[in-house]
């Protein structure tokens, strides 16, 4: 009785440990992915990784960890959240735009709707979302996600595409009235100017 307990909690252990060790196997692969797909973060983690004698892989997960734990706990974690969601994205978007492949430029678009919407949706939300905890990490997770796994891809073709696409003759008309009045207002600024 006894002892088939202890040993199927030693069973269960050794599982967990090594399903852990593939985990972090398949991080560490990602790792190692995600530094050839962007050649200039190879480069800086290289020269760092000369001089501090650890490995590259290593360094990123020390950076993700030390990221995680200030997104969790740390003062202006909001702040590092929009900064790593932003400049990241809007440099590879920078990229795409410059490269003569236009696949890119169809994924950061995507990228940049759905953070738009995700930005509108969390405005109006932020007196309930601000009691979340950990809410700057799960944020920044989502939005790594959406870059790095084409997560914006899937959000887009399965919620905002089937919504815009119903609603395009709506908002087409509302556009075009818009337009309209800021079409008058231009005239009516311009016919001042004129007098």
């Amino acid at each position: 009785g006894e002892f088939q307990t202890y040993q199927h909690d030693f069973i269960q252990i050794n599982l967990r440990s090594s399903n852990m060790a593939a985990q972090m196997d398949r991080f560490r692969k990602s790792i190692e992915e995600f530094l050839v797909k962007y050649p200039c973060v190879d480069g800086v983690l290289e020269q760092v990784s000369d001089k501090t004698k650890m490995s590259k892989v290593n360094l990123v997960m020390g950076v993700v960890g030390f990221t995680a734990v200030w997104l969790a706990i740390g003062y202006g974690s909001p702040f590092l959240c929009d900064f790593i969601g932003f400049i990241f994205p809007a440099y590879l978007s920078f990229k795409a735009v410059e490269s003569p492949d236009t696949r890119d430029d169809t994924q950061w678009l995507t990228y940049w709707i759905v953070y738009s919407y995700f930005g509108i949706l969390e405005f109006f939300s932020d007196y309930i979302l601000f009691w979340i905890p950990f809410y700057s990490l799960i944020k920044c997770s989502f939005l790594l996600w959406m870059v790095n796994y084409n997560g914006a891809s899937l959000i887009y073709t399965r919620f905002i595409r089937p919504f815009l696409t119903e609603k395009q003759s709506m908002i087409d008309q509302v556009v075009d009235k818009v337009e309209d009045v800021a079409d008058k207002l231009d005239d009516y600024v311009q016919h001042d100017k004129d007098e």
